[in-house]
């Protein structure tokens, strides 16, 4: 499932791939947030970092 078709859905389990960057700061806390429980949720980067790739021009 997507980032956007998560949000407003709880789930008991969630694991996001953040191999490919965010879009914004937004789909970042969305995906994180669907979860009630921090040990429920699991993260894959390749370096254990990620981005929140915001564009400029798009806020305009």
């Amino acid at each position: 499932m997507t980032i956007n078709k998560s949000q407003g859905q709880s789930l008991s389990v969630c694991g996001i791939n953040l191999e490919n960057h965010c879009f914004s700061h937004g789909q970042l806390y969305v995906a994180c947030s669907r979860v009630a429980k921090p040990s429920a949720l699991f993260v894959l980067t390749s370096d254990q970092k990620t981005k929140n790739v915001v564009y400029q021009r798009a806020l305009q």
